[in-house]
């Protein structure tokens, strides 16, 4: 995710209570109205789109169609929105690329020394993960596309893949100062007023030990891969299918009949980590790497410049669906903020917050306005500010309350099936939305559940 969204859209969210009609309970409807169209349809898209709509008539009746038009264009006119068309566009040119040199085939022929079994692949690919911890989305789009060959080999469902990959992503991210997601949470911890700037990441440092989620998240994607914890509901439902499924013909040439080289995939991920760490902005590591690709693969002689250049567009147009659905996401956002659904939430939650309660309360608060929005650090940067300054007038732990609101923020991220990240899980498994809140969703109480007894007692012995 972008250090650009530090300066996030914060005048959409104040929209919602300055000058619009409070909506209470009703603000609700529009998402009520995605979950229930998604699990009827199995088409994520228009359910996103119908749920923006019921809001637009709410707030506009039968004249919705303009402003709703005006919602649209704000979204698609925006910094953040040009900023996630062009990462998300040229990862999958990137993707692409590794696939048409044979990158990807030549690390899956090095992940089949190592996995030799269910086991071991999800490992792997649980460690691959935690390698690439500068952003989530690298993380995702690496591990879905590298590991999912060597999924297939051994008939581990692709919801699994697609599960551990997004669980693996921001948990690991959040955790780490220097990811773009640990950057991120600096910003809104000065912010905030939590500490001075010049404080650097030891504020961040000292909240480590309250991301009960992350931690949570880290231990339980790493015991279900090793088959300490089973997999259980619809995913083990997955698993019987994935057995029945013929493996798919392994491709152990590139169309230039060369062997494949795991360099050619390995060492543009290198590159796009590095200088996304040196600049903390994803976009100039993954441009970085394209051009760095047409240096390693012309001289290889493994496609024309002409081929180059199509497979960058190719893969390209492999993301739009995945941009249809990012978009739609953000219109239901700018929606729920108009409807006042975050305010009407919070504004519940306060009544009845004590200073005991207010951590696990935080982390069920923001997890919900994170689900509901489809957008997490947005909703991050609104809590911030808001939950803050309640536990320091009720004298709670303020770095326990802070651990809180990261710790949700990460949760939304893995329980939001049409969000950002969920998307790309989907996208570089080769899954629907839908299977994924079906099959990852259920898994995800075990972290959730355990993040919601470890807040509530550590309100009442250290908040």
């Amino acid at each position: 995710m972008p250090f650009l969204a530090i300066v996030y859209r914060k005048d959409v969210f104040q929209r919602g209570c300055e000058g619009m009609e409070n909506y209470g309970v009703l603000s609700l409807l529009p998402v009520a109205v995605v979950i229930v169209l998604v699990f009827l349809t199995k088409r994520t898209t228009v359910s996103l789109l119908a749920g923006t709509l019921v809001g637009a008539v709410m707030l506009y009746g039968v004249h919705f169609a303009k402003p709703w038009l005006e919602v649209v264009y704000g979204v698609m006119g925006s910094e953040l929105w040009i900023w996630l068309v062009l990462v998300c566009g040229f990862f999958g040119s990137l993707v692409a690329l590794f696939e048409a040199s044979g990158g990807i085939y030549g690390f899956t022929d090095i992940a089949a020394k190592i996995c030799k079994g269910e086991k071991r692949t999800l490992l792997a690919g649980w460690l691959l993960g935690i390698v690439t911890f500068v952003d989530d989305w690298l993380s995702i789009l690496s591990v879905g596309t590298a590991m999912r060959r060597a999924t297939d080999r051994f008939h581990i469902p692709r919801e699994m893949l697609a599960f551990l990959s997004n669980a693996t992503a921001s948990s690991i991210c959040v955790i780490v100062p220097t990811s773009t997601w640990g950057v991120f949470m600096i910003s809104q911890l000065v912010a905030t007023g939590v500490c001075p700037s010049e404080a650097g990441m030891a504020p961040f440092v000292a909240t480590l030990p309250f991301l009960f989620y992350p931690f949570a998240a880290l231990l339980c994607g790493l015991l279900y891969g090793v088959g300490v914890l089973p997999k259980f509901g619809p995913m083990r439902n997955a698993y019987t299918l994935a057995q029945q499924r013929e493996v798919p013909a392994e491709q152990t040439e590139e169309s230039s009949g060369k062997k494949p080289k795991a360099r050619n995939f390995l060492l543009p991920v290198i590159l796009v980590t590095g200088i996304t760490i040196a600049t903390g902005e994803i976009l100039y590591g993954t441009l970085a790497s394209l051009v760095f690709c047409a240096l390693l693969y012309l001289p290889q002689r493994l496609m024309s410049p002409g081929k180059y250049l199509d497979t960058i567009l190719t893969g390209f147009k492999d993301m739009i669906g995945v941009l249809f659905i990012v978009t739609s996401a953000f219109i239901l956002r700018d929606i729920n903020s108009l409807l006042g659904m975050p305010e009407f939430v919070i504004g519940v939650a306060k009544t009845a917050m004590g200073p005991q309660v207010l951590p696990v309360a935080a982390f069920l608060i923001v997890t919900l306005l994170a689900v509901a929005a489809g957008n997490f650090w947005g909703v991050c940067a609104l809590s911030f500010p808001v939950i803050i300054p309640i536990a320091q007038a009720l004298d709670t732990n303020v770095l326990l309350t802070a651990g809180a609101i990261i710790s949700a923020t990460a949760a939304g991220s893995h329980l939001c099936f049409f969000g950002a990240e969920a998307t790309l899980a989907c996208s570089s498994t080769g899954i629907e939305n839908v299977r994924y809140a079906q099959t990852s969703v259920p898994m995800l109480v075990i972290p959730v559940g355990i993040s919601i007894l470890l807040y509530l007692a550590a309100g009442f012995f250290i908040g």
